[in-house]
């Protein structure tokens, strides 16, 4: 592939020799009102691979990329079949010039498409580039029997509307491996914000919070939950990407705006003992503090950690949000950073009194 072609067809034919050689791969042009793919794979219904090829860099019509997803939406929305069992999961392959670079894209409620590797050159012989197309070939020859698969399989099931709406909408890591060690299996029921759900454990009665996100403090959290301060924590593990998925304990209470009674001694002394125990939380907002009668659950620990280590992180909200004297993107989180919001907190709860 490494070599000048006259065109896009030619360059086209000889990747398509290609993987028809390596991975047994019989591509095809898929077409799609006027316009058509430059080679895809589709068995029962479904797109396990869509090839989007250029001549040279910067030739073509559009950005290689967005063209490549688009086809695979198009073919996802068209093919009602599997649409109506799946997310669609296809494999992308783009080839522009010498280089090929590997995307992948699922269509839950919106489509989501993510480069799964730079442009590789495939120019040889250079041991680094070989390497690195190297690795690029092995992920094609573990995905293809995998989404090959994956479509057999669906192909033979008769979902449930509610299992379809499931598989649609709820994350695909369904359990965790407990503390005890043994698998922990999670039933989703409801989405409460792009990263956030509410679900139930197979082991356990009552309803859990399941959060994903990037960083998270198990020891802050722990600090607080073991005085009945947080939510009682049932497991952090770790995605691919540094996500993590945090399971916790579901909280039914009020937030501190909305409470009625705001219960200032238990705040004070929930976030001295954070203090005293060495933390931060950086982010005590009152959307962040449950009331539950007379105690508190305070939630979000996305940002807490030790104390002078831990700091905010970049592209903070500085536009809509009103912060302490301090706080910007990458410095340290402070302890008097805390107090300023506990400060604004009890004075919200006194102006509440005054009101009533």
């Amino acid at each position: 592939m490494s070599q000048a072609f006259a065109d896009e067809e030619q360059r086209m034919q000889e990747f398509w020799q290609l993987l028809e050689v390596e991975f047994n791969m019989t591509s095809q042009r898929a077409k799609y009102h006027k316009a058509e793919t430059d080679g895809s794979f589709i068995h029962l219904g479904g797109m396990l691979v869509n090839v989007e090829v250029t001549n040279e860099i910067g030739c073509g019509a559009g950005a290689i990329h967005v063209q490549n997803a688009a086809y695979a939406a198009v073919h996802a929305f068209q093919a009602k079949k599997v649409r109506g069992k799946s997310v669609c999961p296809t494999l992308l392959i783009e080839l522009a010039g010498p280089n090929m670079s590997l995307s992948g894209a699922v269509y839950t409620d919106m489509a989501l498409c993510d480069q799964l590797s730079p442009m590789v050159s495939l120019q040889w012989p250079h041991s680094r580039l070989m390497v690195q197309a190297a690795k690029c070939f092995a992920a094609i020859r573990k995905a293809l029997p995998s989404l090959h698969s994956f479509y057999e399989a669906l192909d033979q099931q008769a979902l449930e509307q509610q299992e379809l709406i499931r598989q649609l909408e709820d994350p695909y890591k369904t359990s965790f491996i407990g503390s005890h060690g043994s698998a922990q299996h999670l039933l989703y029921h409801k989405k409460l914000s792009r990263t956030c759900f509410k679900a139930t454990l197979d082991s356990q009665e009552g309803l859990v919070l399941v959060k994903f996100c990037k960083s998270y403090s198990k020891d802050a959290h722990t600090c607080l939950s073991s005085h009945g301060y947080a939510p009682n924590l049932v497991a952090i593990a770790s995605l691919t990407y540094g996500w993590l998925m945090v399971v916790m304990e579901f909280v039914t209470g009020c937030l501190w705006d909305e409470a009625p009674k705001k219960p200032v001694a238990t705040l004070e002394a929930a976030v001295h003992l954070l203090h005293q125990a060495g933390f931060v939380h950086g982010d005590l907002r009152s959307n962040n503090i449950f009331v539950l009668a007379d105690s508190v659950r305070v939630i979000d620990f996305e940002w807490a950690g030790v104390m002078e280590q831990s700091t905010y992180p970049h592209f903070m909200n500085h536009t809509d949000l009103t912060w302490p004297d301090g706080p910007r993107n990458g410095q340290l989180i402070k302890q008097e950073h805390d107090l300023w919001w506990l400060k604004l907190l009890c004075d919200q709860a006194a102006a509440s009194l005054v009101a009533y």
